[in-house]
């Protein structure tokens, strides 16, 4: 049972706690998901977890006494600082709470290192992991005996997973070896499978984030799963956003942010759009705060939410900003200001999620190769976004061939590589009937590729 803070930090939280059956008083650090933001963050929480573990004898160090992970929260459960007896006075407080025996302390540790060690042994077994990953993880999960995580491993291959697959699994959420595999795991696979998901799909969804399990089928994953079938509107469509992105019917951020964007004017159909572009899904899950700070931005830039450029902007804006200001400062080197950055988004956001390797290649052609201003792409920045190779390589070549044998006046147009390809092919290829063959070569040759 949960009790009063004892103390805030960067990335956790710690509270009193008391255990429902014996009553005993412990510490449980929560620390959030969201707040971990790379990889690195999620490496320092799991390096505090196992230097916890291998200082547990210590008789001046708290003592670690299991931890847990689910959705949105890693649990470190702790000594309670004010019982031990043997750390430094300054940080012990006066208190009349039982001291736990050294027998009974004792005890605690020979059945917490008994654990560790069948569940180490169980993971190396049963689960084909390497000693190291098997330590790592055995410092993560805590198995009794083997009835229930063989129930678990059995149910899933029988939905048809393989050892790779459920070794993926095991690793990113080791819990699941302990849940009851006929009350927690396989309802929700019915559930999948009742939308109209074949055996593949559920083993894709489930293999690309294990953490869908962790949610409750009731008051999370069902509810969220009739959201997206509002904007979806059929269970194949909504599939094959979950498919994607299974993050929509676990997350707690969505029925909010959906909720927001409606409350701005953005027609429903608008937020659809959401769940059909790629990472779309990603940004509608996004952390609340972080999503209504970058919806008001977007409304800040005049940008109207009855058009679907302002869920693009949205998108764009929800990047993390050292992205953002990456992105700005690289438009920067090609001699465009703010002004002409915001501009320029404002116009066509698409521009700013374009990749850095994107937009350094695309500028370099078009000025370096083409000789064009990089003024002249910020009041198109739709440019930005074609494909060079595939676009506007191709049609520089028959246009650069086609001015210089006098066929027309002017290679320069924005509209000869914004026009669709068929009608490019009439008027500057299929036209010329004696160049045609060469025009077409050079259409099809690719023959420039920039560095």
């Amino acid at each position: 049972m949960m009790g009063r803070k004892l103390v805030h930090g960067q990335f956790g939280t710690t509270y009193l706690c008391t255990h429902k059956v014996t009553g005993g008083r412990c510490a449980c650090k929560f620390i959030l998901k969201w707040k971990l933001l790379c990889k690195e963050d999620y490496d320092d929480v799991w390096r505090e977890i196992q230097i916890m573990h291998h200082l547990s004898e210590h008789p001046h160090v708290v003592r670690i006494k299991g931890t847990y992970e689910d959705s949105y929260a890693f649990h470190l459960i702790m000594e309670l600082a004010l019982l031990c007896p043997n750390l430094n006075p300054i940080i012990r407080f006066r208190t009349t709470l039982p001291i736990p025996t050294p027998s009974s302390l004792l005890l605690q540790h020979f059945s917490s290192s008994k654990e560790h060690s069948f569940t180490f042994n169980y993971l190396v077994k049963n689960c084909g992991f390497s000693p190291e990953t098997a330590s790592r993880l055995s410092n993560r999960v805590r198995l009794n005996n083997s009835d229930r995580p063989d129930s678990v491993l059995a149910l899933f291959r029988s939905h048809g997973f393989s050892n790779a697959q459920l070794c993926g699994i095991i690793r990113t959420s080791p819990n699941l070896l302990t849940y009851d595999p006929n009350k927690t795991i396989l309802p929700k696979f019915n559930f999948l499978l009742s939308k109209g998901a074949s055996s593949s799909d559920l083993v894709h969804i489930v293999t690309k984030n294990p953490t869908v399990l962790h949610s409750s089928l009731e008051n999370t994953i069902s509810p969220c799963y009739d959201l997206v079938k509002r904007f979806r509107l059929s269970d194949e469509s909504t599939l094959v956003s979950i498919k994607a992105s299974a993050c929509l019917i676990y997350s707690k951020n969505l029925t909010q942010n959906i909720q927001l964007l409606l409350d701005n004017g953005v027609p429903e159909s608008k937020v659809a759009l959401f769940f059909r572009v790629r990472n779309g899904s990603y940004t509608i899950t996004e952390h609340h705060a972080l999503f209504k700070k970058a919806v008001e931005e977007v409304k800040e830039l005049g940008i109207n939410p009855n058009k679907s450029i302002f869920i693009v902007a949205v998108r764009a804006k929800i990047k993390k900003e050292c992205v953002w200001e990456r992105r700005i400062n690289l438009y920067k080197k090609w001699g465009w200001s703010e002004e002409i950055i915001v501009s320029a988004f404002v116009r066509y956001p698409w521009c700013m999620l374009a990749y850095d390797n994107k937009i350094e290649a695309v500028m370099e052609f078009w000025v370096n190769h083409m000789g064009w201003s990089s003024l002249i792409l910020a009041k198109h920045p739709l440019l930005i976004t074609l494909s060079l190779e595939k676009r506007v390589i191709p049609r520089a070549l028959v246009l650069q061939f086609l001015q210089a044998r006098g066929l027309i006046k002017d290679a320069k147009s924005i509209s000869y590589y914004t026009v669709n390809e068929k009608k490019f092919l009439q008027k500057f290829v299929n036209c010329f009937e004696e160049e045609a063959s060469q025009l077409l070569k050079l259409y099809e040759g690719k023959n420039y590729l920039p560095r």
